[in-house]
């Protein structure tokens, strides 16, 4: 089955647009009201959700905190449309919980790869199930399922968005040492990406407290002026997720 991608926008011109390109793609797209959009989100296999802030930002604001706000959907991947110039709308989205935002005039070809980096598995070709699919390691008290961006405490489970999973990844490949920004940003995003520093903190933000509820500490720190590191117990076995 091709992959479904959500769209939230008042643009008709730009949802023919993208959709077009999309379908072309092989995605699947159609598009949603705010009224319909968490039931929608919440019915089948969504790769992703785009909203076009351009006709109004609360609306966005109200969605995307509505889809990350329910255990059904908090996992789906959601990505702004923003206007350019507006530095308090770009940020009021990622405090909001927005996974990626494209500044207006968009790139279709950022757009494709950011999508394409959500599943690098083809579904046409491979099974979910398929136990060669299914990569679980133990890395100190965590445990890490990367297909499903899933990290596992106890008895207690997180699935993370794109972008905080491979800021996490990053950070696993070696515990205890210091990743600078631009570091977090050649791993988590697409590559040709402007990605601002500030971006990046409230990404980690969001990534330390999620660890923080799910295992009751605090294992990211912040180095000032440099970056960020993680503190485990035993970092091994990371390697098998490379």
């Amino acid at each position: 089955m091709r992959r479904l991608v959500l769209f939230v926008s008042e643009n008709a011109d730009l949802y023919m647009l993208l959709a077009h390109i999309l379908n072309r793609e092989g995605f699947r797209t159609a598009l949603v009201s705010e009224d319909e959009v968490l039931e929608r989100a919440a019915a089948g296999d969504v790769t992703a959700l785009i909203l076009d802030s351009a006709e109004g930002s609360d609306l966005v604001l109200r969605v995307c905190a509505a889809i990350k706000a329910s255990e059904r959907t908090s996992q789906i991947p959601t990505v702004a449309i923003v206007p350019s110039g507006d530095e308090r709308h770009y940020l009021a989205l990622l405090k909001a919980g927005i996974d990626e935002n494209f500044v207006r005039p968009i790139s279709p070809a950022r757009l494709l790869a950011y999508l394409d980096s959500l599943n690098p598995f083809d579904t046409s070709d491979h099974h979910p199930t398929d136990e060669a699919q299914e990569t679980k390691v133990t890395i100190g008290p965590l445990r890490v399922e990367a297909r499903r961006r899933l990290v596992s405490h106890g008895d207690n489970e997180v699935q993370f968005g794109p972008i905080e999973f491979n800021i996490l990844s990053r950070l696993l490949h070696a515990p205890g040492r210091v990743c600078s920004r631009s570091e977090l940003i050649e791993a988590a995003w697409p590559g040709g990406r402007y990605v601002q520093p500030r971006t990046v903190d409230v990404h980690v933000g969001r990534l330390r407290r999620a660890l923080e509820r799910l295992t009751g500490r605090t294992l990211i720190r912040t180095i000032r002026s440099t970056g960020y590191a993680i503190e485990l117990d035993n970092a091994a076995g990371w390697s098998m997720l490379r």
